[in-house]
């Protein structure tokens, strides 16, 4: 397979995984608004209005990261953990 193709197959399993992973993230914001860990009536959305909601979207965020993506308990983990940091200093 050349270059191209597998560009190409690996643009669209990427996409595929992050579609996944978005749609997942989504179902999470129900859970996190009903899970009373947050102070909802607290939420002022005149003053500060998106400290609440970028809380909410890092905690979605980071459970995604350490749960999802991070090849735990596998062969892999080594690896990938090498090739992600290597990687993130390039995007």
């Amino acid at each position: 397979m050349k270059t191209a193709a597998k560009k190409t197959q690996l643009k669209k399993l990427v996409k595929e995984l992050l579609k996944e992973s978005h749609k997942a993230q989504i179902e999470k914001i129900e859970k996190a608004l009903n899970s009373g860990a947050i102070d909802i009536d607290s939420w002022d959305s005149e003053n500060n209005p998106m400290i609440t909601p970028k809380i909410i979207t890092t905690a979605i965020l980071e459970d995604a990261a350490a749960t999802h993506y991070s090849c735990r308990n596998t062969t892999f983990e080594r690896q990938t953990k090498k090739d992600i940091k290597n990687l993130r200093y390039f995007i």
